[in-house]
């Protein structure tokens, strides 16, 4: 399953919520079929939907102020929509179409990354980060180093072999000891 988005609050007494999407085209959740709400602190993207998730079928979508506001079957009024704000949207992987070029988030975990050929790190994640970069954050793998490095993902320093597990990483000199500046 990935992460489409959270339902952000309530929007006015019909049982719709405001969404606040992590996918580039909310509209798609229109007539996707395999779609889970499930509760924040609960991951289904290595997981199997179990309870509290629960299957949804979309009703409606519509744009307000900018933003996405969806409709859910089975909520449909303002106090049985209350019970899910805050909840997470899943969908199916298969639903997901990628452009040319394009990843999913967990395939970069556990790839080995390489600096001139010299391994120096493993992907743990890759976290949403400020001036719109991703940030791949790295165990530091180093002699003499641990804990980890957040990388943004800017295309002309990596180069990604992800059938083989691999990332190659050509950072502008002393990136990846920032932290250690005056230290």
């Amino acid at each position: 399953m990935l992460l489409a988005g959270h339902l952000a609050k309530v929007q006015g007494l019909k049982g719709e919520f405001l969404f606040h999407s992590v996918m580039d085209d909310p509209e798609r959740l229109e007539g996707m079929q395999g779609l889970f709400l499930a509760p924040p602190h609960q991951d289904l993207e290595h997981a199997e939907s179990e309870p509290p998730a629960r299957p949804v079928t979309l009703r409606g979508f519509r744009w307000h102020q900018e933003r996405p506001c969806l409709a859910f079957a089975g909520v449909q009024d303002r106090t049985a929509a209350e019970s899910f704000k805050g909840w997470s949207l899943w969908m199916p992987e298969a639903e997901a179409k990628l452009g040319e070029g394009e990843t999913f988030r967990h395939e970069w975990i556990g790839c080995v990354v390489y600096i001139a050929d010299r391994k120096v790190g493993e992907v743990l994640r890759l976290d949403p980060g400020p001036a719109g970069y991703d940030m791949v954050v790295m165990r530091d793998l180093r002699p003499g180093r641990t804990g980890q490095r957040d990388i943004p993902y800017i295309k002309a320093w990596w180069t990604l072999d992800l059938p083989n597990r691999r990332l190659d990483l050509n950072p502008p000199e002393g990136l990846l000891d920032v932290n250690l500046i005056g230290g």
